[in-house]
């Protein structure tokens, strides 16, 4: 009887929805914890009853308890994959609502570039609109615990200031190439805005490059994406994964200049490893903001 049972009952894996069998604990292909089946719950019921379960059975159940749903929220690269292609199409569609209301009156588009409020508000909504569609792939059960899967609810380490002391160097690297005209540099359209404009409100085109841009960034690139490839792959692999895909959110920089896109991919590469030795995204954070603070000071000086 029990083996009919099982044969008819399968465990589907909460994340990708691939039925197993009931003695498979953990699916191969995005290694998350399978639950406990129909059959394990019914355990309880078959002990009073007076029921044997079969060896295999009885030695199944007692490796899965109802505890270890996403215990250490390993994702993988499918869903790494599933949230960039989100994120392409999310953004497409924001860019689309976007430019009608662009096209459909002029005031809005000034508004939107013209004014830092404005340019912070746009800038403020694809972050969002991206966070989103992390939050959706990470399968946590609250904002939460989304927080304490991508490592926000630890204090930064001091692995920090080896992060900042990087950083800085590839500003310094890249400051000297560009003084000595070996590359040209990239226009910043945030700080161009804010050089040329008047008012308290002009401090709103600084505020997605210093303090949006670290935040979400790091929350999406390395809290979850980093994190998800190197579930499947090597850490070389997944830093090359992760440089792929700020080629694409940066291609401004990448296609302009060569200086910027070596900045930028090494600046990658440390920022991977600082996310690969600590547990902490705050590391991270910190050290992306000094990376875009030091631009800062840079062109002010």
């Amino acid at each position: 009887m029990w083996t009919a049972l099982i044969c008819q009952r399968m465990k589907s894996c909460p994340y990708c929805g691939a039925e197993y069998p009931d003695d498979v604990v953990v699916c191969p292909v995005d290694h998350q914890p399978l639950p406990a089946s129909e059959v394990a719950d019914q355990i309880p019921e078959a002990a009073e009853a007076g029921t044997t379960l079969p060896p295999a059975q009885s030695k199944a159940s007692s490796k899965i308890s109802p505890d270890i749903a996403w215990p250490e929220y390993r994702w993988s690269a499918k869903a790494a994959l599933k949230c960039i292609g989100m994120i392409i199409l999310l953004d497409f569609i924001v860019g689309f609502a976007l430019g009608g209301f662009e096209h459909r009156s002029s005031g809005f588009r000034e508004w939107r570039f013209g004014s830092g409020f404005g340019f912070f508000s746009g800038s403020l909504l694809y972050y969002v609109v991206d966070l989103f569609a992390v939050v959706y792939f990470a399968r946590t059960d609250n904002f939460s615990m989304f927080c304490k899967a991508i490592s926000l609810d630890r204090k930064p380490s001091n692995l920090v200031w080896f992060g900042v002391v990087c950083v800085l160097a590839l500003r310094l690297l890249g400051h000297v190439i560009l003084i000595n005209h070996w590359s040209k540099g990239v226009a910043d359209y945030d700080i161009d805005s804010f050089k040329n404009s008047l008012g308290h409100e002009r401090y709103f085109f600084l505020v997605p490059l210093l303090l949006l841009a670290p935040l979400f960034e790091e929350c999406i690139f390395r809290g979850f994406l980093y994190k998800a490839f190197r579930a499947s792959f090597s850490v070389v692999i997944s830093i090359i994964f992760i440089i792929g895909w700020t080629t694409y959110t940066h291609w401004r920089q990448y296609s302009v200049s060569w200086m910027a896109a070596l900045d930028l991919s090494l600046w990658t590469v440390v920022q991977c490893y600082i996310r690969e030795k600590s547990e902490s995204l705050w590391d991270c954070i910190l050290c992306h903001a000094a990376f875009n603070w030091s631009l800062l000071f840079i062109v002010f000086h």
